[in-house]
């Protein structure tokens, strides 16, 4: 599919009819997610393929969120590895037979004492921005596969890691809800693209 129509198809949809989802699909989404770019290549992401414990990570939502992910065939819950150092290192060890001895050197070496001096925030800025970059692919990926999908970024943030016994090293972004649907939602309202360029 050409990129402009892949976009085009690419919609929010918030419901789901019962047809099942190979999960083979999702992991093979995952995969083409996986090779969206991030800041020093560091690919801090975690993903968590729900189906069992949809009902309890749905627990306290509004109520149409909660009924999205009840209807869902899946939900992708969406983690950021906090431990940017530690995640460093992993890569340079995963990586050792086949990455060059400057890209280990980096690895091991350069980005630990740079992701260490840190701020909260600056830490929250870069993991929130990788987090969006890959879960853009996802969507577009699984739109590819005619899968419907929808992100949700408002939930309670203190939950999915005990619902899901994810390590609190990992800090949730996104939920994003997975599934087919019969709905054929209309385009969203986009601005001119004239609008929104400006030429110095």
């Amino acid at each position: 599919m050409k990129f402009l129509e892949l976009n085009k198809k690419r919609h929010a949809v918030k419901d789901f009819n019962d047809k099942e989802v190979d999960i083979k699909d999702i992991r093979t989404a995952i995969e083409i997610a996986t090779l969206a770019p991030s800041a020093n290549n560091i690919q801090p992401w975690k993903f968590v393929i729900v189906k069992d414990k949809k009902e309890a990570l749905s627990e306290g939502l509004p109520a149409s969120n909660k009924l999205q992910l009840e209807k869902a065939q899946y939900v992708i819950a969406l983690f950021s590895d906090t431990d940017l150092s530690q995640r460093s290192r992993k890569i340079a060890r995963i990586g050792s037979k086949s990455l060059p001895d400057d890209l280990i050197g980096y690895y091991m070496e350069t980005l630990p004492p740079r992701f260490a001096a840190f701020d909260q925030q600056t830490k929250g800025e870069y993991l929130a921005l990788n987090s969006g970059i890959v879960a853009m692919n996802l969507v577009l990926a699984l739109t590819d596969q005619k899968i419907s999908s929808n992100i949700i970024l408002s939930f309670d943030k203190s939950k999915p890691n005990s619902v899901l016994a994810i390590d609190e090293r990992f800090r949730p972004e996104l939920l994003i809800t997975v599934g087919y649907s019969d709905d054929i939602p209309e385009p969203s309202y986009r601005l001119p693209v004239d609008d929104i360029i400006e030429l110095r």
